[in-house]
């Protein structure tokens, strides 16, 4: 037997279903054909499930009225307070909590999102902060645009000192970019230099990671000028020769012609917006890792006044050396003629960068001098100027002062240091009283 049954749903729909009978049959005319007469099949009834759903999680479950939302409080208390509450398994047992509420609510999420990467950056304990990433990694496939402003702290999790943070953050970052959830910008130089991890298994994932993303058409490309610029930065602390290991894993995915001929132009115009001496030999020797065809070298040869006052430098110009031999290797009689011509500009280049660091060094040492010598030129020993004249002291002064009250006051003549004539010698004068001749001397 069977009867009508009328159930009114969350939206206020009226659908009339029928009960089945003691052997579980149904009529015909049950809850399906209903739906089809209100419209709500295909697309319609699948937006009208998902939209309830929707609903009941962010308005019902971690922030309603009910046992969950009850115990979010304490679960932010005990996150909130890791001196209170130190015991690393409670801590942990929290955040992760934490996490799975946010995964549920995005409006839960935004307001904890700050307190979950305080925690991913402050906990003392590397098992939080390993698990903790994780989570981070599932919110962002749940919340792409509320994780996306906190991208760099992801990031930066590659160089915490706990390998499994990083080994973990690595893994993380691998998959959301490899399946497009996170832009290949920005920190990407960051997981270059995981390939010099000294832990084995983060170098291997390192490798790993940009084999897999070499196979994504030309993204390895894209991002190559980036990545120079940032670890060819003398404030980020990247030593030349783990720079260079970097560099011979990464170029050896540059293959194509135009992609090489792109760089050389980009990198040469890169060392007109440089200024130190190890980004010169840095961007030198990333030029030296590309193949060159008769396309890389005219642009090479075009842009050689970009360069041209760094070839004073011993290793940039010995990477140019390396390309122009490189170069001649099984290349046709054209190239060869190119290479020549190139050589030689790149020797009179050089010749004339000495010359004038030679300049330079002698015109610094001479300015260094007479900034020693003082302001008006003259040498330390000579012209030091009249003697100072010393104060008398009281009683001197007072000795002084009795001999002006007997004698009269007399002004001393000034002596000048002047050159003056000879004089010519005094005349004689005799006196007529006198018979002996009396001789005075002036």
């Amino acid at each position: 037997m069977w009867r009508d049954i009328t159930v009114i749903d969350s939206g206020g729909v009226k659908v009339v279903d029928r009960e089945t009978d003691s052997e579980g049959n149904r009529s015909e005319g049950d809850g399906a054909s209903v739906e089809e007469d209100l419209g709500m099949t295909g697309a319609v009834a699948e937006d009208a499930e998902s939209e309830f759903i929707r609903r009941v999680t962010e308005e019902e479950l971690v922030t309603g009225n009910n046992l969950l939302a009850v115990l979010s409080p304490l679960i932010i208390a005990v996150c909130n307070n890791p001196t209170k509450y130190e015991d690393e398994r409670l801590q942990a047992a929290a955040s992760l909590a934490l996490a799975k509420y946010m995964l549920v609510s995005s409006e839960f999420c935004e307001k904890n999102l700050q307190l979950l990467f305080t925690i991913l950056e402050k906990s003392p304990s590397p098992v939080i902060r390993a698990n903790t990433i994780i989570t981070l990694g599932d919110l962002t496939f749940r919340f792409p645009n509320l994780i996306q402003p906190w991208t760099p702290n992801l990031y930066a999790r590659l160089r915490d000192e706990a390998p499994q943070v990083r080994k973990n953050t690595l893994m993380v970052l691998t998959h959301l970019i490899l399946n497009d959830m996170v832009k290949v910008k920005g920190q990407i130089s960051e997981l270059a230099i995981c390939i010099i991890d000294d832990d084995v298994r983060i170098a291997s994932l390192a490798k790993l990671f940009f084999n897999e993303l070499s196979k994504k058409g030309n993204a390895i490309y894209n991002i190559m000028a980036d990545i120079i610029s940032r670890l060819s930065d003398p404030d980020l602390g990247v030593v030349e020769e783990d720079f260079r290991t970097i560099m011979r894993f990464l170029f050896a995915f540059i293959q194509k012609d135009r992609q090489c001929e792109s760089l050389v132009e980009k990198l040469c115009h890169r060392f007109k917006a440089t200024e130190a001496t190890r980004q010169w030999r840095d961007i030198a020797f990333c030029l030296s890792l590309l193949s060159y065809s008769d396309k890389a070298l005219h642009k090479l040869n075009e842009n050689l006044a970009c360069f041209a006052d760094k070839l004073a430098d011993d290793d940039v110009y010995s990477c140019f050396c390396n390309i122009i031999s490189g170069a001649r290797k099984f290349a046709k009689a054209e190239t060869k003629l190119l290479a020549d011509e190139l050589e030689e500009r790149l020797g009179a280049c050089r010749d004339k960068g000495v010359n004038d660091d030679v300049v330079t060094r002698k015109a610094t040492k001479v300015s260094a001098a007479a900034a020693r010598l003082g302001p008006k030129g003259k040498t330390p020993g000579r012209g030091r100027g009249k003697p100072r004249r010393r104060k008398p002291s009281r009683r001197q002064k007072s000795d002084e002062e009795e001999e002006s009250d007997d004698a009269p006051e007399e002004v001393a003549p000034t002596r000048r240091i002047t050159r003056t004539k000879l004089t010519k010698p005094p005349k004689l004068s005799f006196s007529s009283e006198e018979s002996d001749v009396e001789l005075f001397e002036v």
